[in-house]
């Protein structure tokens, strides 16, 4: 009996600790089905704030003495008769003070055997409901937590529509796009690999343009890996998840594939690739993974699902990029055609503005210029004497020297040419350079008299570069001048017929140009190609990086 009393009095003990007065009361009333009551002292004896309490007869006076005497939460339990025990504990309440929390108990063995069993079997059942919903609540963290994740990344995609323009590759946006991709899903190693089709319509693997983390296995593995997955259902995303009983043994290149997940990068039946994400990240706590995720170490649905998202973005860009390579190369093909028109006319002026297109791109180059802002460089300078096709044959082909009528009949040939593109609505950002190329840094120039600065840098390089050719090449009328007399008629020029800055940047370029001046014809061939296609072809070793700089407006 005293064994039995003393237990209970330590399991109410333990209750005490955390609980409130409140609960303390309740409790206490709920596990033996009698009115437990709050005691306080007073001078004139213990008094009950609960109703229906009795004044205390002598033996609870002794009781409530010992209880009270206790620490706070400590509990006891006193014999008041051979039936009764007093039950209690010395509580603190919200103010700071002493209250006893005691009630009448049954003294009987059995029938308080019966009560204990209860109180012990609520207490463990509360205690595991407890448990159940702390992991349930934990559990839902996670949740909320992965889903804060996905959907931050998701925003984050947003950020990378801005950088999905033509001039950066499908492997530039995906090189920026990966890293915090394969962190957000724990994985140990995530890569873009890009797709060829052949000419039979056969679509494989051309090589692994960008990648993060490890892959467990060199690319030409991979390579054969992404065409068995995808063979047959290239559209759809493929997780693999491997046993260790069924994966090979050591010597084999995908040994240490557990998992793998395959995203094909396709818009409208076109696989321009896939996203493969290799071995999912083992975490030792299973409440720290996705909780939407197969295993602890397996690829599931999240995974799945994220880069599938990703996979969406870089496909539209592909397509997009696809798209813009077609109109370039039909706005190329039409240059190439209306310079073809001049060609026919003046064979002197083919050549010259093939050079100087050559001569500004790489003065472009030289100050820093982004690829694109050099081709456009490349372009304008093809065209920057297409007006010359309204210059009278007896004018433009004149081995003499020309009136004053016939020289400004050849000052008209910028305005003509501005007003021939104009009409091309995709050459216009080609029409700065070819009306101005003939204003002068002190506005000494032509067709409107343009100083310093207000003259587009396009225009100021092909100034530059024309008035070399012009200079060095041989003439109906004349013989070309030396490369050194050439020279220093720029330097003394520089600063007020010419931009000094694009002079020196000429001078300090000037090898590459006496040799494209050597080879010129060669160096249009391998020029002709937009500078994209160039940036495609390195993408596999380093993505290419271009100097922001904004293209010169009018």
């Amino acid at each position: 009996m005293m064994r039995m009393t003393e237990g209970f009095a330590r399991m109410i003990a333990e209750f005490c600790e955390t609980a409130t007065l409140a609960e303390v009361r309740e409790g206490l009333a709920q596990a033996f089905a009698r009115p437990f009551g709050c005691w306080h002292k007073r001078a004139e004896g213990w008094v009950c704030d609960e109703t229906g309490c009795q004044a205390p007869h002598e033996t609870w006076v002794t009781a409530l003495d010992g209880i009270a005497a206790g620490e706070p939460g400590r509990a006891a339990a006193y014999r008041v008769d051979d039936a009764t025990l007093l039950v209690g504990a010395a509580v603190t309440d919200a103010g700071g003070g002493s209250v006893v929390v005691a009630g009448a108990a049954p003294a009987d063995p059995e029938l308080l055997a019966k009560l204990l069993t209860g109180v012990v079997l609520s207490v463990r059942s509360d205690a595991q409901q407890q448990a159940e919903q702390s992991q349930l609540l934990e559990s839902y963290s996670h949740r909320l937590a992965d889903s804060y994740e996905e959907l931050a990344f998701l925003r984050r995609l947003s950020q990378y529509v801005e950088y999905c323009d033509a001039t950066n590759s499908l492997a530039d946006v995906a090189a920026s796009m990966i890293p915090s991709l394969r962190e957000l899903v724990r994985i140990e190693g995530l890569a873009l690999f890009r797709a060829e089709q052949t000419d039979d319509g056969h679509v494989g693997v051309a090589d692994l343009a960008a990648s993060h983390g490890k892959l467990r296995a060199a690319q030409e593995d991979w390579f054969r890996v992404i065409e068995s997955l995808m063979h047959g259902n290239p559209t759809q995303v493929v997780v693999k998840n491997f046993p260790q009983a069924s994966r090979n043994s050591s010597a084999s290149p995908l040994a240490q594939v557990r998992s793998v997940v395959v995203a094909p990068i396709v818009k409208e039946q076109t696989v321009y690739g896939w996203l493969v994400g290799v071995n999912k990240i083992d975490e030792s706590n299973h409440l720290a993974g996705p909780a939407n995720s197969l295993g602890f170490d397996e690829i599931g649905s999240m995974e799945a699902t994220l880069l599938q998202s990703a996979a969406a973005l870089l496909a539209t860009h592909a397509a997009n990029v696809s798209l813009f390579k077609q109109h370039e190369q039909l706005v190329v093909d039409a240059i190439h055609t209306l310079v073809g028109v001049v060609e026919a006319k003046d064979a002197y002026t083919c050549g010259h503005s093939d050079r100087v297109a050559l001569f500004g791109r790489r003065v472009a180059q030289e100050l820093g210029m982004s690829a694109m802002d050099c081709h456009h460089v490349y372009l304008a300078g093809l065209l920057h004497d297409i007006g010359k096709v309204g210059v009278a044959d007896d004018v433009l082909l004149k081995p003499g020297s020309l009136t004053n009528e016939e020289f400004a009949q050849i000052r008209r040939h910028p305005e003509t040419g501005w007003r021939l593109l104009y009409r091309l609505k995709p050459l216009r950002h080609l029409l700065p350079a070819v009306l101005h190329h003939h204003e002068a840094m002190d506005g000494s120039g032509y067709p409107y008299g343009l100083s310093g600065e207000v003259i587009p840098l396009d225009a100021r390089i092909l100034a530059v570069v024309d008035a070399w050719d012009a200079m060095t090449s041989n003439r109906p009328y004349r013989d070309g001048m030396s490369i050194e007399k050439a020279e220093s008629i720029l330097r003394s020029g520089a600063g007020k017929q010419w931009d000094a800055e694009v002079v020196g940047a000429f001078l300090a370029a000037r090898d590459d140009i006496h040799e494209t001046m050597r080879t010129w014809k060669n160096s249009l061939s391998k020029i002709m190609d937009p500078p994209w296609e160039a940036d495609e072809k390195a993408a596999s070793a380093e993505p290419a990086r271009h100097a922001d700089v904004a293209a010169p407006s009018a």
